[in-house]
């Protein structure tokens, strides 16, 4: 990469990325030159959630910046071209059937009892403490760490760089996770999480050869532990850890952090799960 070619020059402000994304119709971003690269993945993450977009629009946002890149690298090390229209037809396929693929499954799960937004969040048993993990494959990671009765230990945030998608983004966020509880001395915990590729890779690697790397990390990790246990969570039990890894982007919250207890703008939430474990 040279020394004029940051990556958000190559994501928006070289001449073909503009063009890509006018052809896709998105407005020109204003002052477009002086903003940095996470003020420029905030605002196209934001786009997503533009009710006054198509929704087939918004929602090849990601695969657009994907295919923005890979093109780079074909000029780059092929110098090989393909056109903006292209682009755009290969951005809108994915994304077509990445959300066919994830539609389906979100059916199945919801008919079998497993996406049931209405399933309380369930404590772990004395001595342990379980830590709800989730990350947005986009960017944002967080974990909550709450003891059988519901009061939260630890909560922490984490602005990942770009994952390919979302189960590479999952189990960087189990590592990291893994690695704040090995640090802090913990011997008995529960990890819950909504990602059911997530548990299913941990528990049958074999299966999933594509990602051995992270899981050989997170089998290490593991292995530090008395004893870890993994559960699955439902959308609406996980849902405080979803909302402190949404902040990442939504609100502009890139600043990485640890915290004792959990985040005052979700104590309403927390509170009343901790209610519903006591009653």
């Amino acid at each position: 990469m040279t020394g004029t070619e940051s990556i958000e020059h190559v994501l928006f402000k070289c001449d073909i990325a503009q063009e890509a994304w006018d052809i896709a119709g998105f407005p020109p971003i204003v002052q477009l030159a002086n903003r940095s690269l996470v003020e420029l993945m905030s605002l196209s993450i934001q786009r997503m959630g533009d009710d006054n977009l198509p929704l087939l629009q918004t929602r090849a946002i990601p695969w657009l910046l994907w295919t923005i890149w890979k093109n780079r690298n074909t000029i780059f090390y092929s110098d090989t071209q393909i056109t903006s229209i292209t682009q755009l037809q290969q951005a809108n396929e994915e994304a077509r059937l990445w959300h066919e693929l994830n539609d389906a499954k979100q059916s199945i799960e919801v008919e079998g009892g497993l996406g049931d937004e209405h399933k309380r969040w369930e404590s772990p048993l004395s001595g342990f403490r379980k830590c709800n993990i989730h990350a947005n494959w986009s960017s944002g990671a967080a974990f909550i760490r709450r003891d059988y009765s519901g009061n939260v230990l630890h909560h922490a945030r984490e602005a990942l760089t770009f994952s390919p998608n979302r189960l590479t983004a999952e189990l960087r966020c189990l590592e990291w996770a893994l690695r704040s509880m090995k640090d802090l001395a913990y011997q008995d915990i529960v990890i819950g999480s909504d990602s059911h590729d997530l548990i299913d890779a941990v528990m049958q690697p074999l299966k999933w050869p594509r990602f051995r790397i992270l899981l050989q990390k997170i089998k290490s990790l593991c292995a530090a532990f008395s004893s870890v246990v993994f559960e699955t969570e439902s959308i609406g039990s996980n849902k405080i850890v979803r909302e402190i890894a949404k902040s990442v982007l939504l609100d502009g919250m890139f600043q990485s952090y640890l915290a004792l207890g959990g985040p005052a703008w979700l104590h309403h939430l927390i509170n009343r799960e901790a209610t519903l474990v006591s009653s």
